[in-house]
């Protein structure tokens, strides 16, 4: 079969469309001044041991990182500001038998083993044990390092939600919270003090500026080209370069190839894509090119509407998801992107969206999605009756005329809510595993067409436990450093849970920077 010719501005550009179509085209191997001459003929505007690609949580602390092995670093950041995408997140950071975890929770005895073996459980085969191994020992010095060092103060500890799956022994409340953190939109304060260390220690940054290439000499990556408003120059890197410029999240023609469920958000759900508009697979895309691996990942997607199985802290509500058939189909109160996946993956086999069901649930309550323990959701009271209003919430009096209106199987959803309220007026287990929210469900009834929030994509070139960048036959890149979200094979299939992201990016972005620092 004859293969797509794409050009090589085109795929600079990050338009290529697959990695065995780029190797079809010749240019995976190659670096774009293999057509103009080798780095020798390169004139170098200036130079640093160590230069970083992207000053999100990742970029950050891996300057800070070779700093303290005594490098000297340069960041430059596409932004404006630094942060990206960790700007949106909470901050949250998960780590095992940290004196924090003692203190705010009741498991005393937790372990980074136990903590690697959920993980590993969750990766469902696709992940590098060792990397993932490596992170959750490595965790609780990070937690330690950001509060002695950077001046982190660490208030509480919280768990995510369960998998089906997974043994519960190896859960435990393992997400730390630092002042002022928590919630969507305080990541920045865990990037600014890093920075502000990294800073204080000597690391530079330039904002609006964009790496564009990779310089190579005889297989050697030795320095990166920079473009500002147009006008590109070139820096020398010493020792080494490190990508951190997070995964494929805005990019479609990438997602396309690398990630389905992510170009699902990027095609069916752009609106709701989260991550920094910057975050357009540039690192992954540069080192494709030279022959990088990739390693395969999912996405961070949640219910933006409820917040649903985000975190152990809140019980999730009665309901139920169904596909076009009026058929449950996974757990629903298991962790966020875990159900998320199922829900892309109904929607991808069927064409037609998918819809969370409820009614007058909490033992018959009037706030509808509201408990008898008063816990309140987005739809409570008067916020329900807007929500209907909008059109955001569809309702009937009949489970039937429900399921007409929204384009679901009559039978199949009555028979889906008879088999529920069955299970819970006989104390039958849930046959997805569910264990929160199994109330009986009754008229009226109310529909909502679930619409994945999007935190990221997972997945990325292949390193190995220094962070080198691995190429498709295993063999080292020499010069060449991935951490953070631009690297794969840490995290799996789904996102496993709030707060596994983010120490990742300290966790990888440390270790990147300290072995580029100390490279030969």
């Amino acid at each position: 079969m004859a293969s797509k010719q794409i050009s090589r501005r085109d795929f600079l550009k990050g338009t290529a469309a697959s990695a065995a179509t780029i190797a079809a085209a010749g240019l995976l191997g190659t670096s774009a001044f293999a057509e103009e001459g080798t780095a020798e003929q390169v004139n170098w505007d200036r130079e640093y041991d160590v230069i970083i690609a992207g000053a999100g949580g990742t970029g950050v602390s891996a300057a800070a990182a070779a700093k303290e092995a005594g490098a000297s670093v340069i960041v430059f950041e596409k932004a404006g500001i630094i942060g990206g995408t960790t700007n949106y997140s909470g901050g949250v950071m998960q780590a095992a038998g940290t004196k924090y975890q003692k203190e705010f929770t009741s498991f005393q005895d937790d372990t980074p083993e136990t903590h690697a073996a959920e993980w590993i459980a969750e990766g469902e085969g696709h992940l590098d044990e060792d990397l993932v191994k490596d992170l959750a020992n490595g965790a609780p010095e990070c937690i330690d390092w950001l509060a002695d060092t950077c001046g982190i103060e660490w208030t509480s500890v919280y768990g995510h939600c369960h998998v089906p799956y997974v043994d519960n022994a190896l859960m435990a409340d393992r997400i730390h919270v630092y002042k002022d953190g928590g919630a969507s939109g305080s990541g920045g304060i865990y990037v600014q003090a890093v920075w502000k260390y990294a800073e204080g220690l000597g690391a530079e940054l330039e904002t609006n500026t964009e790496v564009t290439d990779l310089i190579v000499e005889n297989g050697r990556v030795v320095g990166v080209e920079i473009t500002v408003d147009g006008n590109k120059s070139y820096v020398k890197a010493n020792k080494g370069v490190i990508l951190a410029t997070a995964g494929v999240d805005h990019n479609v023609e990438m997602s396309r190839e690398l990630n389905p469920q992510q170009y699902w958000i990027n095609t069916q759900y752009p609106a709701t894509n989260l991550c920094a508009a910057t975050d357009t697979g540039d690192g992954i895309r540069m080192g494709l090119k030279l022959g990088a691996a990739f390693v395969y990942g999912g996405t961070i997607d949640f219910c933006g509407a409820t917040g649903a199985a985000t975190d152990n802290r809140t019980p999730i509500f009665p309901e139920f998801i169904v596909n076009k058939a009026g058929q449950r189909f996974v757990c629903e109160d298991a962790t966020y992107a875990y159900h998320y996946r199922a829900i892309f993956q109904q929607e991808k086999a069927t064409g037609a969206p998918t819809w969370m069901i409820f009614g007058n649930g909490g033992g018959g309550t009037d706030a509808v999605v509201g408990r008898t323990d008063g816990t309140s959701y987005a739809w409570a009271g008067e916020k329900l009756q807007e929500a209907i209003d909008a059109g955001t919430i569809i309702t009937a009096d009949t489970i039937e005329e429900l399921a007409e209106k929204i384009g679901v199987n009559p039978k199949g959803l009555s028979r889906t809510l008879a088999a529920w309220n069955e299970d819970r007026a006989e104390g039958n287990e849930d046959p997805f595993g569910r264990i929160e929210g199994l109330d009986v469900i009754e008229a009226p009834f109310y529909a909502y067409q679930n619409v994945p929030f999007n935190l990221g994509a997972l997945g990325g070139l292949k390193i190995n436990r220094s962070c080198q960048v691995l190429n498709v036959s295993d063999e080292v890149i020499p010069g060449l450093y991935a951490a953070g979200l631009n690297a794969g094979g840490w995290v799996g299939p789904y996102y496993p849970g709030s707060g596994t992201a983010i120490i990742g990016t300290c966790y990888f972005g440390r270790v990147a920077g300290k072995a580029a620092a100390e490279e030969a």
